[in-house]
C-alpha cells in the first residue's frame, strides 16, 4: 500500500477545537488568476478537476467556445497557468477528459468538439503531448459531440471510450460512438457491433456504472426531448463471459422521458448500490433509487424537481457528516452573447440540497447561492485540507471557485492505482466500514454534464477517528482489504499491494484482534475483551495495564451512569465519617 498522510496532528487539533461548527461551501476570493473567457458558444463547455501532471494535486482544465482551452496546475493553495501547445480547431469544445488510456503512467487528453473532429493527445511523459487523432481510430468527421466517458466495459485492463453525440436524423453519421481500446493508443469503432447505434438519439452525456454490481460495467445514456426516453445498456458479461449489451431501460425503470441534460450515479442512501440523479428542464429533475438489484424506482421530491433548466448534478459531502449533498447547476438554452445573456437571465441561482440520512432539505447556511448561469461543474480538493471544493465553469470571464470549510468532522481521501486493471482504476468499487456506518462508491472518468471530477474519492466521516476496513473491488475482479486506517488522511492504494497472501497477525478467531487475512500468527493475539466476561463482575471492566477488574465510573455513587451534583452530595454526606 502506498499511503500518503497529509493531515498532521496540528490540523486535527484545530479541527477538534472547531467541533460543532457547520461546514460551508463558500466562494474563495483568494483564488486569483483563473481566466476562462466563457463568453460565447451554445449550451456551455466542459471542465476537469483531475490531476493531469501526476503530482497528486488537483489541477483545472477548462473548455472554450472557440477552442482556446485553458489549463492550470494546482499548487496546494491556488493555481498557475501552463501552456501545453495543443493545436485546436476553431470550434466549440465540449467535454474533456484526462485518463491514462495506454497504461504508461501519465495522463492523456481527449476533447470532444461540436461540429469539428474530436481530438486525442497521448502524453509521452513530462506533459509532452502528441496529437494522434488522425491515426488512433476515432472518427474525424464533424459531429455534434458533447460528453465523453471512459470505462473498461470488456474487462481487458484498457479504458474504452463512449462519446455522446447530439445527433439529428439529417446528420451523417447520426448516432453516438463506442470505441474499444486495442492498446498502444489505438481504438476501434464497435458502436454497431455492441448494439449502441441509432438515429435521433440527441445525447448530451452517458455514465458507465455497475447498476447490479455483477462486476461488468453498464451504460446509462441520457436523451434530450420529452419524446425520447433515456437508454440503459445492461452488460450481460456475467452470463456470457464476454461483454454483450442489451437495452433494458424500460424494464429497469430507467426510461425517463424529459429534456435530459445529464445523469449522476451515486449511493445517496448508503445502502450499497448506485442510485441516479437525472437533470432535466422545466418539466423537472428525476431521482431514481436502486431497489438493490439494478432495477429503479422514482423517488423525486418536490424540492429536487426544481422545474428549472438544469445541467450538471454533483454529489459532495460539504459538511463531512457522511451524507453527500447534491448540487444542481442551472443555466440557459440561449446562445451565449456576453454580457447580455446575464441581463436576460437575472435570477438563475444554482441549488444545493442537504442530505439528511437520505432525505433532502434546503441548504441553510451550507451554501449561499448566487445568480450564475452554470453548465459544467466539478469537485476536488485544491487546498489539500480534506474538505470538498467546487468549481463552476459558469458564463463569464472567470469560474466560480468555492472551498469547503472545516467543521471538526473527519475526512478520508482515496486515490486508486491499477496494475493489472486500467492504470487509473476507473470502474473500481470502494466500500468503507466504521463502527455501524457504511459507504459505497464507484470511480468514474466523465460524470455530470461535460465534467470530470478529481480522481481522489472524498469521504466525509463525521466524528469517526478510525476506519475499520476499506475494501477495494478492482475492475478485473481482485478484492483487497485494508484495516484500521486512522483519519483524517489521504491514501493512495495500488492494486495487489495489500498484504494478502503473506499477511501476518493474530490468526485465532476467538481473539479480540483477530485478523481475517492473516496466514502467519505473529503472537499478537489479545484476549483482554474476553477476560472481562470471564472474570469481572457486572459493571466492571478489565484494565490490561493494572491487570485488574475496575469500575469504569468510580465516582458514580448514585448508579445512574453519570457523575453530577447528586454524586457530589453523596460524597459530601460521607465526608469525615469513620469506616468500620
Amino acid at each position: 500500500m502506498r499511503r500518503r498522510v497529509k493531515y498532521g496532528l496540528s490540523v486535527l487539533g484545530a479541527l477538534i477545537c472547531s467541533f460543532g461548527l457547520q461546514g460551508q461551501l463558500v466562494i474563495d476570493e483568494d483564488v486569483i488568476g483563473l481566466e476562462t473567457d466563457h463568453t460565447g458558444g451554445f449550451l456551455g463547455t466542459g471542465m476537469s478537476f483531475a490531476d493531469f501532471n501526476g503530482d497528486g494535486v488537483d489541477d483545472l482544465s477548462f473548455g472554450h467556445h472557440e477552442g482556446e482551452l485553458k489549463f492550470y496546475i494546482g499548487q496546494g493553495n491556488g493555481f498557475v497557468p501552463i501552456e501545453l501547445d495543443l493545436v485546436m480547431p476553431d470550434a466549440q469544445s465540449k467535454g474533456l477528459l484526462w485518463a491514462d488510456i495506454d497504461n504508461d503512467g501519465d495522463q492523456d487528453l481527449f476533447v470532444a468538439f461540436r461540429l469539428a473532429p474530436n481530438k486525442l493527445w497521448i502524453n509521452e511523459g513530462d506533459m509532452q503531448m502528441v496529437d494522434v487523432s488522425a491515426t488512433c481510430g476515432i472518427a474525424q468527421d464533424n459531429r455534434r459531440s458533447f460528453g465523453p466517458a471512459y470505462g473498461d466495459y470488456d474487462r481487458d485492463g484498457l479504458l474504452d471510450l463512449f462519446v455522446s453525440n447530439y445527433g439529428y436524423a439529417v446528420d451523417v453519421p447520426p448516432g453516438n460512438e463506442l470505441y474499444r481500446n486495442l492498446g498502444n493508443g489505438q481504438f476501434e469503432d464497435v458502436t454497431e457491433e455492441m448494439g449502441m447505434g441509432g438515429t435521433n438519439l440527441q445525447s448530451f452525456q452517458a455514465s458507465w456504472m455497475d447498476a447490479d454490481r455483477d462486476g461488468w460495467l453498464d451504460l446509462h445514456v441520457v436523451r434530450d426531448r420529452l419524446i425520447y426516453p433515456n437508454l440503459f445498456y445492461h452488460n450481460k458479461g456475467l452470463i456470457t463471459g464476454e461483454a454483450v449489451f442489451e437495452e433494458e431501460a424500460a424494464m429497469r425503470g430507467l426510461d425517463v422521458s424529459i429534456n435530459c441534460m445529464s445523469s449522476s450515479p451515486h449511493d445517496f442512501d448508503r445502502d450499497g448500490d448506485l442510485d441516479l440523479f437525472v437533470a432535466g428542464g422545466l418539466e423537472g429533475n428525476e431521482l431514481l433509487q436502486n431497489n438493490g438489484d439494478g432495477f429503479y424506482s422514482a423517488v423525486t421530491s418536490e424540492i429536487l424537481a426544481m422545474y428549472e433548466v438544469c445541467w450538471s448534478g454533483q454529489w459532495m459531502d460539504v459538511d463531512a457528516d457522511g451524507w453527500e449533498e447534491l448540487h444542481v447547476a442551472t443555466g440557459t438554452t440561449d446562445y451565449i452573447q456576453y454580457p447580455a445573456v446575464l441581463m436576460d437571465n437575472p435570477n438563475e441561482p444554482d441549488e444545493l440540497f442537504v442530505n439528511v440520512s437520505g432525505s433532502f432539505n434546503p441548504p441553510g447556511s451550507l451554501f449561499q447561492a448566487e445568480s450564475t448561469l452554470s453548465f459544467s461543474t466539478a469537485t476536488g480538493d485544491y487546498n489539500n485540507d480534506g474538505f470538498i471544493d467546487f468549481v463552476s465553469h459558469k458564463i463569464g470571464l472567470a469560474p466560480e471557485v468555492r472551498s469547503g470549510t472545516a467543521n471538526g468532522n473527519n475526512t478520508l481521501l482515496v486515490l486508486l492505482h491499477g496494475s493489472e486493471s486500467n492504470a487509473d482504476a476507473i470502474g473500481s468499487k470502494i466500500e468503507l466500514w466504521a463502527g455501524s456506518d457504511y459507504w459505497y462508491r464507484e470511480t468514474y472518468a466523465g460524470e455530470g454534464y461535460l465534467a470530470q471530477n478529481s480522481r481522489w474519492e472524498h469521504f466525509g466521516l463525521a466524528n469517526h477517528m478510525v476506519i475499520d476496513s476499506i475494501q477495494i473491488h478492482w475492475p478485473l475482479g481482485l478484492i483487497e482489504t485494508w484495516y484500521d486506517v486512522a483519519v483524517p488522511a489521504q491514501l493512495e492504494l495500488t492494486e495487489g499491494s495489500s498484504c494478502v497472501p503473506s499477511c501476518i497477525g493474530c490468526t485465532y478467531e476467538g481473539a479480540c484482534n483477530f485478523t481475517p487475512d492473516a496466514q502467519t500468527d505473529d503472537g499478537s493475539c489479545d484476549f483482554s475483551c474476553l477476560i472481562a466476561d470471564l472474570i469481572c463482575g457486572t459493571g466492571l471492566i478489565w484494565n490490561p495495564t493494572t491487570a485488574q477488574c475496575e469500575d469504569p465510573c468510580p465516582a458514580d455513587f448514585t448508579g445512574d451512569n453519570q457523575v453530577d451534583v447528586s454524586d457530589l452530595l453523596v460524597m459530601l454526606g460521607a465526608f469525615s465519617s469513620f469506616c468500620p
